[in-house]
């Protein structure tokens, strides 16, 4: 699945390969292509306001000068005519910085950030990118080997419900498996252990 975002000058591509996601971005500061595995996405990500606060500090001075002259012109004080040119002015700078005012939402990876810009797809590709990187991770953990560490299972495991890749209750779950499949081992060995000594 592809997705392409643009806002302003900056342009965002997300090509969701089988295993890794194909990301470039290209905005006036140049153009960046790198592909992340997606188990190497983080679960934690940042959100970034982009404002032309110049743009807004001008736009009120001139709204306040507008305003003062169109004070004067009802007071008698100056001329009347013209005395809104400055108020629209500075009305216009204030749309200005309202229709560049930009968010995006950055995942911080090895390779680089990815940038998400807020718009109508912004939901729907944090989606899949969540999906895309608890599946991966599933699959890596997926089977559980009881033969193992119990305590290194239960370390990955612990180490899943931190990365959001399963809820608490999914990993309490999970924990309380391995430590009743570590129970029965060990009885059973207790077990065997007895049964030989009788013969």
């Amino acid at each position: 699945m592809q997705f392409h975002q643009k806002r302003m000058a900056t342009h965002t591509w997300f090509d969701f390969d089988e295993t890794e996601l194909n990301y470039r971005v290209r905005d006036n500061s140049g153009d960046v292509e790198f592909s992340v595995d997606y188990a190497a996405l983080p679960s934690n990500k940042r959100t970034v306001f982009q404002r032309n606060t110049w743009l807004r500090n001008v736009g009120l001075i001139w709204c306040v000068i507008g305003v003062i002259q169109i004070g004067l012109g009802l007071a008698g004080a100056a001329p009347l005519a013209g005395s809104a040119f400055w108020l629209v002015i500075g009305l216009g700078c204030l749309a200005f910085y309202r229709l560049t005012w930009s968010e995006f939402t950055i995942f911080d990876t090895s390779e680089g950030g990815v940038v998400v810009i807020k718009d109508k797809q912004h939901d729907a590709i944090l989606d899949m990118l969540d999906d895309k990187r608890k599946s991966h991770l599933l699959s890596w953990y997926r089977s559980q080997n009881f033969e193992n560490d119990p305590g290194r299972e239960i370390e990955t495991v612990e180490w899943l419900v931190k990365q959001h890749v399963m809820s608490k209750q999914e990993g309490k779950l999970r924990i309380a498996e391995i430590r009743g499949a570590q129970t029965m081992l060990l009885s059973n060995s207790d077990y065997d252990e007895g049964d030989s000594k009788i013969h």
